[in-house]
């Protein structure tokens, strides 16, 4: 079958790698790329690589390698068409191509859930303590046939009896999940004595349901399982109502469940969806950013709903959305609210929305007494895991404010940004490449450049290799991997080896080495008419530097230790120490100045 090359390129672009990899394997940002644990063989080191601008994986271990298409081809057993159809089905995108039977068979499927929503229309109408749970809650006749809801009987065969007479099979009823078969072969309704709503995808086509009890019985809950025509975590409820109101402010705002999303509707705010839970995902993302440029989340105001609305501002940011957070008040739902206090006061929270920074800023500042000095220790804690993720304009501008909201000093949030670089993560490297929607987390260490420069000049410029290797030793370098790589360039060239970068990359042993070496391959050096010796005597300096500070921290750690213990003599050896460092210090800063 000819798929257009134009729309293979496009379903590639709408499907990140790293989102769909991302799916089956944990990954960790690793410089320009991202790495985990290969899924093709069993490993306990992650030599499985992800590279974003190239949106291509490899794995060092076992060859692995391919893009988008093939990983889905691969970890799903799908054939070229199937595995294309797939990525088009979780990025929203026309797969027309689908011809015969299988077009026919989705054809049907939609029209057999439109038959499903006209029976439990109908029976909405006729059982009054149903329908009396919508009009109670506010929700009216009108708004009611336009989001199509229903009720399912109380009964075990209704639907199945009602849609056979129709003309319909059980195996089709089962495909699309409206019916459920027992372990002794028996078919009943999946859904029985529930309110029952229609989900729509964007287009307006019929692709699930979902049912809420009556009662206190469990699941409160239910929803369409997975088929042919629909997949969870790809749609928004209410968006094919949704878009004909957001032409011009292409703005949306995002609640939680089904009654939110109708109440605010009914009230007259239509640019309204629902995430259908608490988890968006990212292909629910990027279907938001075809339509709108600003989302304003609401969720509720429990402990749960905070939690989702933080996981939801990360995804939606990723994408490009300007995000806002709207908190409804007194711990109330968006439907509750609303009803309470009618569609003005809820537009009055729309415009108090916060800024996604400001309103993680607030959620650290709370429970919080900053006139306590303890506490002003854990709240500069906490802003610095926020702080850690902006810009450096960002960063300026927030420290500033929270140095004079907080009293804590400006300098003391940068050293704590400091701090955080050097020990929260059990790569430095990798950490300190991390990047988020395209910014730097960090600002990187000279000392991690210079060392990753030094190599790369080491092992690409033939001139310089010997000053190098006359000023620093494997063992001058800060990091593990750098010392490992440093031999290993040695042996390479002791070797007489032509690719250099080859014999590394095969003489690697361990993921960790093989993913600082990617970074220091990815360096780019300054082109053009460069000093050389200046450059790396900088380098050489800032390497030398950074361990006379380690070893300085080391022993003043160990001197508190010692007087603490009240072994004076041994003290009185470490100050010796201390002072022949900071002589060391004071000289290297003298010979780079």
């Amino acid at each position: 079958m000819a798929i257009s090359e134009e729309l293979i390129q496009k379903i590639k672009e709408e499907n990140d790698i790293v989102d769909v990899v991302s799916e089956i394997v944990k990954l960790k940002r690793s410089g320009r790329n991202y790495s985990g644990l290969c899924p093709f063989h069993k490993e306990k080191s992650p030599s499985f690589s992800v590279s974003s601008d190239k949106q291509i994986y490899k794995c060092f271990g076992c060859g692995e390698a391919g893009n988008v298409i093939t990983f889905v081809m691969k970890t799903k057993s799908l054939n070229f068409v199937e595995a294309v159809e797939h990525l088009a089905n979780r990025a929203n995108i026309e797969f027309n191509i689908t011809k015969g039977k299988d077009q026919d068979k989705k054809e049907l499927l939609y029209k057999l859930n439109v038959d499903a929503a006209k029976f439990y229309f109908r029976n909405l109408f006729n059982n009054k303590i149903a329908k009396d749970y919508f009009l109670k809650r506010g929700i009216n006749e009108s708004t009611i046939r336009k989001f199509g809801l229903g009720y399912s009987l109380d009964n075990w065969n209704g639907l199945l009896y009602y849609l056979k007479k129709k003309g319909y099979k059980e195996e089709q009823l089962l495909e699309n999940g409206l019916i459920i078969k027992s372990s002794k072969g028996n078919y009943y309704d999946r859904f029985r004595n529930r309110i029952i709503f229609p989900v729509f995808d964007y287009r307006g086509k019929v692709i699930g349901f979902g049912g809420r009890v009556l009662d206190d019985s469990k699941p409160k809950y239910l929803n369409s399982p997975e088929g042919p025509i629909f997949t969870k975590g790809t749609q928004l409820y209410g968006l094919n109502f949704a878009i004909n109101n957001i032409k011009d402010s292409r703005t949306l705002i995002i609640v939680e469940g089904y009654m939110d999303c109708i109440a605010l509707y009914q009230s007259g705010i239509t640019n309204v969806v629902a995430s259908l839970g608490t988890a968006l995902t990212n292909s629910q993302a990027k279907l938001i950013k075809r339509f709108a440029d600003k989302v304003i989340i609401s969720y509720d105001a429990d402990l749960a709903g905070q939690m989702a609305t933080l996981r939801g501002l990360e995804i939606l940011r990723k994408v490009g959305l300007e995000v806002r957070v709207l908190t409804v008040p007194e711990g109330k739902d968006p439907d509750e609210f609303i009803r309470g206090k009618g569609k003005e006061a809820f537009i009055e929270l729309i415009n108090n929305s916060l800024p996604l920074i400001d309103y993680r800023l607030k959620k650290a500042k709370e429970n919080l007494d900053l006139t306590k000095s303890s506490m002003r220790i854990e709240y500069g804690k906490r802003v610095t895991e926020i702080l850690a993720e902006l810009d450096p304009v960002e960063k300026d501008v927030y420290i500033k404010l929270i140095s004079e909201e907080s009293g804590i000093r400006e300098q003391a949030l940068y050293d704590l940004l400091g701090e955080k670089l050097h020990t929260s993560s059990e790569d430095s490297a990798s950490m300190n490449n991390m990047e988020e929607n395209g910014q730097k987390l960090y600002i990187e260490p000279a000392y991690l450049k210079a060392g990753r420069a030094l190599l790369k000049i080491m092992a690409n410029i033939d001139e310089y290799y010997s000053l190098i290797l006359s000023n620093i030793e494997n063992t001058g370098f800060i990091l593990e991997e750098h010392k490992k790589i440093y031999d290993l360039i040695l042996e390479a060239k002791n070797n007489n080896e032509d690719d250099i970068s080859r014999y590394i990359e095969g003489h690697c042993n361990d993921a960790r080495t093989i993913k600082e070496y990617v970074l220091i391959q990815e360096l780019e050096l300054d082109e053009g008419d460069i000093n050389y010796n200046k450059l790396l005597n900088d380098y050489i300096y800032q390497i030398k530097k950074k361990t006379l500070e380690e070893n300085k921290r080391s022993i003043l750690q160990r001197l508190k230790d010692m007087e603490n213990k009240g072994m004076i003599e041994e003290s009185l050896n470490l100050v010796r120490e201390l002072k022949m460092i900071e002589q060391k210090l004071v000289s290297l800063e003298r010979g780079n100045g």
